[in-house]
């Protein structure tokens, strides 16, 4: 099967000094492949530092670790200042940190590319970033700013499907009722914005919100996602913890486990990868499995998918002069 390998990222909904351990503890986590050998499972983590919520606290309360640093970035570009004025925001040390010594790839949410992303050049490789967009945030240009950093820096970019699907659930999960929904069209249309990247371009399927979707807190459509896959022929990552929420939390792990013996029409498994969050954090965390709940996932998956373990990290040359350091990452 051509697309057997399942790429596994597992972390936290946001980032902080506490949850720093369990990332470590998430690095670790090992699984006896198909051939009998054991190697580590995990192929990256969640390093997200900012937060796309629906309402802004202007004291920074649950919006992660950089807001501070990202709310000084705007003014210094507001007051004229430019790329090479700005400081680091703090996860990109502890994302530094982490590929340098678990070699683990860094996923992390991007709301602003041309604020956030400087602070990750020189610091993470080639294929070791993997920026995303926001659910909320459908602008193609925003993905084709993130396309120009991902495309200078050896890095991968991810496009999260808009919330809103532009049709009724039960219409817009049938092939049968005919032409794309709101939703498909969008999502296959922010690709094109990527094209530039030649590293992985990756849809993330983390459902919709929609009436009747019931205690899921994002609707499921796989066969949506099955659709604009097919279209764009992109990668596929399917994202559980804002698609069945806290209120279907239990359900996490058996579904994921279902979703990974998904096939397309040509007998290929539909998804590539997981993008799922783990342990604990300051934000949603109700929605997150736990560690042992993941060493258990990645035990079943591993009876019938080849799971990607950790690749060497190719050290960045450090630009100098790029960015003002702001923040000292100290490991614990």
């Amino acid at each position: 099967m051509k697309n057997a390998s399942l790429t596994i990222i597992a972390g936290p909904c946001s980032v902080d000094d506490n949850n720093i351990k369990e990332i470590r503890e998430i690095s670790e986590i090992e699984a006896t492949n198909r051939e009998g050998k054991k190697q580590r499972a995990i192929a990256g983590t969640r390093v997200v530092g900012l937060k796309s919520r629906t309402e802004l606290d202007a004291k920074g309360e649950g919006m992660g670790m950089d807001y501070e640093a990202y709310r000084k970035n705007v003014e210094i570009m507001m007051n004229g200042g430019g790329i090479r004025d700005l400081e680091i925001l703090p996860s990109a040390y502890i994302a530094e940190e982490i590929v340098n010594s678990t070699n683990m790839i860094i996923a992390t949410e991007v709301m602003n590319p041309l604020i956030q992303l400087p602070s990750f050049e020189g610091k993470i490789g080639r294929g070791k970033l993997l920026p995303w967009n926001p659910a909320v945030n459908q602008l193609g240009w925003h993905i084709e700013q993130t396309a120009v950093f991902s495309q200078r820096n050896g890095w991968h970019i991810g496009i999260k499907n808009g919330k809103w699907i532009g049709d009724h659930l039960h219409s817009a999960d049938h092939e049968e009722y005919g032409g794309k929904t709101t939703m498909e069209k969008t999502w296959s249309g922010l690709v094109k914005y990527a094209q530039t990247v030649e590293q992985d371009i990756i849809l993330i399927h983390r459902g919709v919100d929609v009436p009747g979707k019931g205690d899921f807190r994002n609707a499921v459509v796989h066969n949506l996602s099955k659709r604009v896959k097919k279209e764009s022929g992109a990668k596929l990552y399917f994202d559980p913890s804002h698609s069945y929420g806290p209120k279907l939390r239990s359900h996490i792990v058996g579904a994921v486990v279902e979703a990974m013996r998904m096939k397309s029409e040509h007998d290929e498994y539909l998804y590539d990868g997981i993008l799922i969050e783990t342990g604990t954090s300051s934000t949603d965390t109700e929605q997150h499995i736990t560690v042992q709940e993941l060493k258990e996932l990645v035990s079943v998956l591993s009876s019938f998918r080849d799971l990607v373990a950790p690749v060497e990290n190719k050290k960045v040359h450090k630009k100098k002069g790029k960015i003002k350091h702001s923040y000292k990452y100290t490991s614990h």
